[in-house]
């Protein structure tokens, strides 16, 4: 749980801070809930029913108000007379009812009635309490029917002076009349099983309304039973204020009914909710000093149950704005979020299993989902018991109706009807305006929401599904194949459960221990044809080349080099961008949404450029789209095509990859944003890097016969667009680039990747085969700049799980490198001027041993000399990264060591493999640098 929590409260996964905020309230709640519950479950004790010392007398108390059904209480008072422990019987009669006097005269029933009608039930039950004189006092409510053994346990507790009363469990025999007397009743398994049971061990045992057992003299000391809308657990409040002592008998001793209509749940709920706010604001604040601290505890929390009527509120909300708004409370990937998540939800479940060996009866185990849908959809009724109690406004104490009959719910369902509706609308407004995996994922919490409610609704109409059944017969049928699935269901269920309590302990250490290991290595499961869409991979130069390539590559001049840069002779009017930031969402340290892909474009068209590059087919394929055709961006559509591993295992998926590459040309032909094809990933190239002789042939004349297949179906669906294909500037370049335009000549042109100064030496003026520049890395180009013919590397680094960019003209956090204003002076854009000075890391001359503790410092170029910067004034600020990269030199992870002008670094194992990345930041602007960790020895 503090994982969980620990997690969230990081900084860096903070979204859209009111909602954010918002969420983190509700799991707060929760976690304080839970907290509550696990204390309930931390000392559970059973206490042993000790045999009586004496004959208590005893009045047993009942009561009846206009209405309620005849039958039903007198089934109750035969029952009652059946009780073999001697007593006398009370019914408390509200409505003086001729018919029952005359049953109570037959069935040997004091009957008491009262023409003063103060305190509701309360009042009624004081006022039998004056015309009685037992020693104990049994109050049961008139649908409940007792055992005839009812007494047998409970009076040997009153052997204890102190015990002022005795409750056992209120049990019900109509729950599984229907979803709401099934959810209503499942919602108090947990709290008469181990929770009560843990109370006798804390001394906060619960009177309940119905079956509890008072000592008269404990009664007179509160000037008899408490009044209120809660009166139960302000009866209970008094006496423990007395020093009163309170025992739990976990015993089924009574069956009575529980709500089985909505409207009665909601009657019931409302007016408990009503009644424990005000006894928190009233009789808590006066009793406080007299309780003990577990029972200061316990009564303040108590009514704080009723406050998640505001968390489900706030539950629906934050989905439905997210939509609305386009925006969301968490930066965190999905993967992330459920690795923190799986151990505290896997410890709620199992620690809820384990002690629902507790609960009185075998079919009270399980999820009790009905009474958590049930308890879901009471949200309002909730709320509005807390804003009565706020405005001081008196609910009518009314008895919880008792008989089952088709009702109009309407204007019950109203709260949820809106919710629903609302959901609706934000569903199909949010995936219409933005089509991406966050706004799916929560259009799927609000889809579950939206059935929160449908369950709400059908539940309050079951009486009328049960009459349509009734009326057709195949339906009929097919529900009561389900019924009896549903049984045999149940009965394998309950043997998962035996098995799930009794290795509880060991699932929830298993489950931890995973998502540690998937946290730690769920980044190394990253596909390297995912990581490519982001970085282009730096292989090693061949040395095995043909002596006129060589010698052609050597004699390149610097003269010549600019001009092949500054003039592609392809795309001449292009300056563009490569926007990958939809490339690879899922494990994106920042949401992308519609809203920020508007944002970027209209960023990015200030900057002076035209058209951007983006892979695909993806889900952002109809916001970028969309986005680009409002900020009158072009757009050159890639393709990604299958790595080397696709030729060297003969792959039997190219044509399912071919496939989908075709499908999107003819989904996406029509757009006029789109007006390149471009297919990525240099895999010729790099087939060199895994074979050599025959084998390396037959992969290559593979690729070459796919490509050249592909290739025809393209331009056989759209035959009007350009198609070009990326090289990377390697020794091999000349040769691939002739190769493939004798090959394929329907290719238009070739893409050219400069990803480092050494791939310059590679471009030639003279290969008379039209070429542009499909990425190049600003860095590399130093202070050359194109007019035109050119894509820079990335609009804004990535981070990405193991797929790490840091070539963009934006870091990971949107702030702006040196670059972004060079190319957009050079494009005659608008960025704001950028001023910040030249930083270098001034690395330890020490050894890089692994585990030394090593300073690093933060150099900066000022008034012609370099200077350091912790011993200078500046308004710079400075972040530092240790940089994980992989055998081939790309960045696989990035993790903030410090802050400041100066560091130290504990050197990790295998130093080789890591870089060490400084920001200095002002406002909006960046500048970096980016080395080893030391400086390597050179031998000539």
């Amino acid at each position: 749980m503090l994982f969980f929590l620990y997690s969230l409260l990081n900084k860096s996964v903070i979204g859209y801070k009111p909602l954010y905020w918002l969420l983190i309230s509700t799991f707060i709640y929760t976690f304080f809930k839970i907290l509550y519950e696990w204390y309930h479950y931390w000392a559970i004790s059973v206490p042993v029913n000790p045999d009586a010392k004496k004959t208590y007398t005893v009045d047993i108390f009942t009561t009846f108000c206009a209405g309620e059904p005849y039958e039903m209480i007198v089934e109750t008072l035969t029952a009652i007379q059946a009780i073999r422990y001697p007593h006398e019987t009370f019914l408390c009669d509200e409505a003086d009812d001729p018919y029952l006097k005359q049953v109570c005269k037959e069935l040997g029933v004091h009957h008491v009635t009262r023409t003063k009608k103060i305190n509701a039930k309360a009042g009624n039950i004081n006022n039998a309490l004056a015309q009685s004189s037992g020693e104990l006092c049994v109050i049961l409510d008139p649908d409940h029917v007792p055992v005839p053994e009812f007494l047998d346990p409970i009076v040997g507790h009153f052997n204890n002076p102190e015990i002022g009363y005795v409750q056992i469990v209120q049990a019900y025999y109509n729950q599984h009349n229907g979803w709401i007397a099934k959810g209503a009743a499942q919602q108090t398994y947990q709290f008469y099983g181990p929770m009560m049971m843990c109370m006798n061990s804390y001394g906060t045992v619960q009177a309940i309304g119905a079956n509890c057992t008072f000592r008269r003299t404990a009664l007179e000391s509160i000037g008899g039973h408490a009044a209120g809308l809660a009166e139960d657990m302000h009866t209970a409040m008094q006496l423990h204020a007395r020093k009163w002592k309170s025992v739990y008998v976990p015993a089924v001793l009574t069956r009575g009914l529980v709500p089985a209509t909505l409207s009665a749940y909601y009657k019931q709920q409302i007016k408990w909710s009503r009644g424990v706010f005000e006894l928190l604001v009233t009789s808590y604040v006066k009793l406080f000093n007299k309780f003990n601290w577990r029972q200061k505890l316990h009564y303040g929390l108590l009514p704080l149950f009723y406050l998640s009527g505001f968390v489900f509120l706030i539950n629906f909300a934050i989905p439905i704005a997210s939509l609305f708004m386009d925006t969301f409370p968490l930066r965190m990937d999905f993967s992330d979020f459920l690795i923190i998540s799986t151990p505290f939800i896997t410890a709620v479940i199992l620690i809820r299993h384990f002690v629902q060996q507790w609960v009185m009866e075998d079919n009270e185990r399980g999820f009790h989902v009905v009474g958590g849908l049930l308890l879901i959809g009471t949200w309002w009724v909730f709320i509005l018991g807390f804003i009565y109690t706020i405005i001081r406004k008196n609910v009518p104490y009314i008895a919880t109706p008792k008989d089952v009959k088709d009702e109009k719910n309407l204007k019950n369902n109203l709260p949820n009807i809106f919710v629903l509706v609302l959901s609706v609308a934000a569903i199909v407004y949010g995936l219409y305006n933005d089509w991406s995996p966050f706004t799916l994922f929560m259009a799927a919490i609000t889809s579950l929401n939206c059935l929160f409610m449908v369950f709400m609704l059908f539940a309050s109409s079951e009486l009328k599904f049960q009459v349509y059944l009734d009326k057709h017969k195949t339906l009929f049928g097919i529900i009561s194949h389900i019924k009896n699935f549903k049984r045999h269901f149940w009965l394998f269920r309950r043997k998962v459960y035996v098995g799930v309590r009794r290795f509880s302990l060991l699932l929830t250490i298993s489950v931890v221990c995973f998502s540690i290991y998937a946290a730690r290595h769920s980044d190394d499961e990253t596909s390297d044809d995912i990581k490519g869409r982001f970085q282009n991979v730096n292989y090693p130069i061949q040395q095995k080349l043909s002596s006129d390539t060589l010698l052609i590559d050597i004699t390149q001049n610097a003269k010549q080099q600019k001009q092949a840069l500054e003039n592609p002779s392809y795309f001449q009017s292009v300056k563009g961008v490569i926007y990958s930031k939809g490339n690879y969402w899922y494990k994106n340290v920042t949401p992308l949404t519609k809203k920020s892909i508007v944002a970027d474009f209209e960023e990015i068209r200030k900057t002076g450029i035209n058209t951007i590059k983006v892979y695909g087919p993806n889900i952002y394929d109809h916001s970028i789209l969309d986005a680009a055709d409002k900020k009158n961006l072009k757009i050159h559509y890639s393709f990604w095509l299958p790595g080397p591993a696709s030729f060297i295992d003969n792959n039997n998926n190219l044509q399912e990859q071919a496939d989908i590459i075709i499908k999107a040309v003819e989904n996406n032909k029509l757009n006029p944003s789109i007006t390149t094809w471009n297919l990525g990933n240099t895999t010729y190239q790099q087939l060199a890097q895994f074979l050599q002789g025959p084998k390396l042939l037959n992969a290559q004349q593979q690729y070459i016969n796919f490509l050249k297949s592909l290739v025809k179906k393209i331009k056989l669906a759209d035959p009007s667009r350009p198609l070009t294909i990326d090289l990377l500037c390697s020794p091999t370049l000349g040769q691939t680039i002739r190769l493939l335009h004798e090959q394929i000549p329907e290719i238009d042109a070739f893409g050219l990747i400069i990803n480092n100064k050494e791939a310059l030496k590679f471009i030639r003026p003279d290969f008379n085969i039209p070429y542009f520049l499909s990425s190049a890395d600003p860095n590399t180009l130093k202070n050359t700049h194109p007019q035109g013919g050119i894509f820079y590397a990335n609009w804004q680094d990535q981070q990405s799980g193991n797929a790490i960019t840091l070539d963009g003209l934006k870091d990971v956090w949107g702030r702006n490198k040196r670059y972004l204003y060079q190319i957009s002076k050079a494009w005659h854009g608008s960025i704001p001027a950028y001023n910040l000075p030249t930083i270098k890391i001034l690395k330890p001359a020490l050894t890089t041993t692994a585990g030394a503790y090593l300073p690093y410092n933060a150099l900066i170029y000022l008034t012609n000399k370099w200077h350091i910067a912790a011993y200078i004034n500046t308004d710079l600020k400075f972040e530092w990264y240790l940089v994980k990269t992989d055998s081939w030199g790309n960045a696989t992870d990035m993790k903030k060591v410090g802050d400041g002008p100066k560091v130290y670094i504990s050197i990790p194992q295998n130093s080789e493999r890591y870089r060490v990345y400084l920001i200095a930041t002002k406002g909006n602007n960046q500048t970096g640098d980016y080395t080893t960790l030391n400086t390597p020895l050179q031998i000539n």
